[in-house]
């Protein structure tokens, strides 16, 4: 069972100085991710509220101006689908970079075919 995060003060004087927006924001995103959205970070964390936090204290949720549920639920969908396109590319990077590695390894075997078919032919 994970235990409930409880970050000092100092550390989170660097995110708000207001408690009570702290509490708000804590309790607004908990009650989104209790209705189904997904973890903004990676967390071993089942509880809601303790995932709310780490979210918070990583930054991956901001304060700023109060938005509606439909602004704040695109505004999520938005991070997610952009955070769905850095994987993507850093997967299709690795992708091609794995290609074009085996694809030298494969010119590099059929080199050594040839020169060993032509050792072979001048030997005979």
């Amino acid at each position: 069972m994970s235990k409930m995060i409880i970050p000092s003060f100092n550390k989170i004087k660097n995110v708000t100085d207001s408690r009570y927006s702290l509490v708000v924001l804590v309790s607004k995103r908990a009650r989104k991710i209790v209705d189904g959205s997904a973890p903004l970070v990676n967390t071993e964390n089942e509880k809601p509220v303790s995932i709310a936090i780490e979210e918070i204290m990583d930054k991956s949720i901001l304060f700023g101006e109060p938005m509606s549920d439909r602004a704040y639920n695109k505004k999520i969908e938005d991070e997610k689908v952009h955070k769905l396109e850095i994987l993507k590319n850093s997967r299709m990077k690795k992708m091609k970079d794995e290609y074009e590695e085996n694809s030298k390894i494969e010119d590099e075997i059929n080199d050594e075919e040839v020169n060993f078919k032509e050792s072979m032919s001048e030997n005979a």
